[in-house]
């Protein structure tokens, strides 16, 4: 009993470092609406902290899952068997927890489909205009563009990606 009590104790945890992550997502698609880039650029920054963060409990709950046989178990699994007043408690927390966690990736999508209204907007700008869209960068501009239609290296072809958002 006293394992699962140690997993709700985790997953309380999880809910509160969402809640910070959700008003923490929210500041940020303001500065996305606003297009205020240095409060996005310390945002960045601020999201490393909040990956750790999460990486830290992922392997606190990796372990405790490993310490009671659950490892690769889903909450639901384990739940499941559990009874009685306990079992009614993990549920609940469960329930914030799934809550919590459909708002904070509703919150990334929202952000990721204004970013992507901003880039396009970017683009059709620069093509009025004569220019090159962001998307359809020109040949050979740099040293990195160069080597990737240089077909004698072993690089070539590949490219180089954010996936930051």
């Amino acid at each position: 009993m006293e394992g699962y009590l140690k997993l709700k104790k985790i997953m309380d945890e999880y809910v509160a470092l969402l809640d910070k992550l959700i008003v923490f997502e929210e500041q940020k698609l303001e500065a996305v609406k606003h297009a205020k880039i240095d409060e996005l650029d310390r945002f960045l920054k601020e999201e490393q902290v909040h990956l750790l963060q999460f990486k830290g409990l992922d392997s606190k709950r990796e372990k405790l899952q490993k310490e009671l046989g659950f490892d690769g178990l889903t909450y639901k699994q384990i739940i499941s068997k559990t009874d009685g007043e306990l079992r009614q408690q993990l549920e609940d927390s469960f329930v914030v927890l799934e809550n919590k966690t459909n708002h904070f990736k509703s919150l990334i999508r929202t952000i990721s489909g204004c970013i992507d209204v901003k880039l396009h907007t970017i683009d059709a700008t620069l093509e009025k205009f004569g220019a090159d869209p962001i998307n359809k960068p020109a040949q050979n501009t740099g040293i990195y563009d160069k080597i990737n239609t240089d077909t004698s290296t072993p690089a070539s072809g590949l490219r180089f990606k954010s996936t930051k958002a």
